[in-house]
């Protein structure tokens, strides 16, 4: 599934090139600068429950300690 991303990705960078005279290294820059959030946006979230559970375990800790 990301190859098929990767490759709709890079037809419409093909297309802006084509079309709207983006220079290639603008293009690329924009390409990677979004696939890397991507990818550091799904890997932040894998982390999510475990925030719940230390903010769950936090509120009963301070709860002992009053």
């Amino acid at each position: 599934m990301i190859f098929g991303l990767f490759s709709v990705v890079f037809y419409a960078g093909a297309i802006f090139y084509r079309d709207d005279g983006l220079p290639p290294l603008d293009m690329f820059t924009s390409i990677f600068a979004i696939m890397y959030a991507a990818m550091g946006a799904g890997n932040g979230n894998m982390f999510m429950g475990d925030v719940g559970k230390a903010k769950h375990s936090a509120v009963n800790l301070f709860q002992i300690l009053d």
